[in-house]
């Protein structure tokens, strides 16, 4: 009998499908990372969400022999060390990918049409004011930074509003399989596109990969777009070249020190700011949820671990 504990807020609709006489599960939402240690020491899978750190120290005190995260990033938890552990992690790496795409095209859509602003107008009686700029987006060039399974889709629905859609992306399997899709540099997307939307993921490698350098080579009159991670680009360069006006907009829904948000952002007009819920919607948690369990489910009964 293994003996999972779900340690954050997650749908449950997944563990209907743990065959009961095979897994226990004990729900403790909010436990502190301390708590876990100290009580559970005779549980075999630990279940995350991507708001709790998880350490090498406390890897190194953890009995777990598998943690599953139910996200996609897996930044939040030293992999390197778990595998030294023998631990094996897994995460939700295809079930919030719609969910993430689409929150991008939101940001576009809200950017272009002026969404949050015209809402204010309305709500303080300004119904007749018009005399702010709004643009449509067909037409308009997208760079896709990162074209894998949330690049790509995002890349599909910008298409289908008529949008011409470049991609940057150095896996070869990922170029072969979208064969149909322009490839070009990064160089060419940062200073040729209107928008440039990154989809790649937190590693030492892309630690602010979006740097200084880079930000400087990005055209004025472009709309930057960040659903992926907060410390993938140089955050606050990317505040000075939004305050100077040398990028047009920014759409940001992730950043360096979440839950603690850089406060410059706030006081600037040219930024739209959502807090983390690209790839949470009530959709994306049910498959998730679903997903986690199964593969829980399916590494026990495939593979021994240490018990």
């Amino acid at each position: 009998m293994k003996k999972i504990l779900i340690a954050d807020e997650i749908d449950l609709c997944g563990v209907s499908n743990l065959p009961v006489n095979k897994f226990t599960v004990k729900t403790h939402f909010g436990i502190s990372n301390e708590q876990i240690l100290k009580t559970y020491t005779d549980f075999d899978v630990l279940v995350i969400r991507s708001i709790r750190k998880l350490n090498r120290d406390f890897l190194s005190k953890a009995n777990f022999s598998l943690i599953a995260t139910c996200s996609k990033g897996t930044d939040h938890i030293d992999i390197a060390f778990a595998d030294t552990k023998g631990i094996k992690i897994i995460n939700a790496d295809d079930s919030n990918n719609i969910s993430a795409a689409e929150h991008t095209l939101a940001l576009i859509l809200s950017i272009f049409k002026k969404i949050n602003f015209s809402d204010k107008l309305v709500r303080q009686n300004k119904f007749s004011f018009y005399d702010y700029e709004r643009n449509e987006v067909y037409g308009k060039s997208i760079g896709i930074i990162g074209f894998g399974k949330v690049g790509s889709y995002a890349g599909k629905l910008c298409k289908a509003f008529g949008m011409k859609v470049y991609a940057n992306d150095t896996d070869i399997n990922v170029r072969n399989k979208n064969k149909k899709i322009e490839f070009r540099s990064l160089n060419f997307i940062l200073k040729n596109c209107d928008i440039i939307s990154v989809h790649i993921p937190l590693n030492k490698k892309n630690t602010k990969f979006i740097s200084e350098e880079k930000i400087k080579s990005i055209k004025s009159n472009t709309v930057f777009i960040n659903t992926s991670r907060g410390d993938v680009i140089d955050e606050k360069y990317l505040f000075k070249a939004l305050k100077n006006k040398k990028i047009k907009y920014a759409g940001l829904d992730v950043f360096s020190n979440e839950p603690n948000v850089f406060s410059g952002f706030g006081g600037l007009d040219n930024v739209l700011l959502t807090n983390h819920i690209a790839g949470k919607t009530t959709e994306s948690r049910k498959k998730i949820s679903e997903n986690i369990f199964k593969n829980i489910k399916n590494i026990y009964g495939k593979t021994k671990y240490r018990s």
